[in-house]
């Protein structure tokens, strides 16, 4: 979360965390993931425990989702907003610069998900 309010530029090297701030970026954790394994990004089965390679591109969907209850308006959102899942108007969602990231770090590797399988 301190991740996501530095990369923002809402939390400064030095400076005391908001807890405004801090409850903007945590009140939307569980929807964000949500949203990310719905759209078949990548499910975070563990927000303790992420691995390392998706930490990155999971900061910039976070700062692109959570940017504007941050303050942060106009050609700035839609930066954040196309580094991380994207959306309109430039870009569809799920096609943002960190999703097809995870998309393709994730590619080929077991999801250790549950198979859901429909047999007749």
């Amino acid at each position: 979360m301190l991740a996501v309010l530095k990369r923002t530029n809402v939390l400064a090297v030095g400076q005391a965390v908001d807890p405004e701030d801090f409850a903007i970026v945590n009140d939307n954790l569980e929807s964000v993931f949500r949203k990310i394994a719905g759209l078949e990004i990548v499910y975070v089965a563990d927000r303790d425990n992420i691995p390392a390679a998706w930490f990155s591109d999971l900061v910039d969907i976070f700062s692109g989702e959570c940017g504007s209850d941050l303050g942060i308006s106009g050609q700035d959102l839609v930066d954040l907003i196309n580094k991380g899942l994207g959306g309109p108007p430039q870009t569809e969602v799920g096609a943002g610069a960190a999703a097809k990231s995870l998309k393709i770090i994730c590619r080929g590797k077991p999801t250790y998900e549950t198979f859901r399988m429909t047999t007749f």
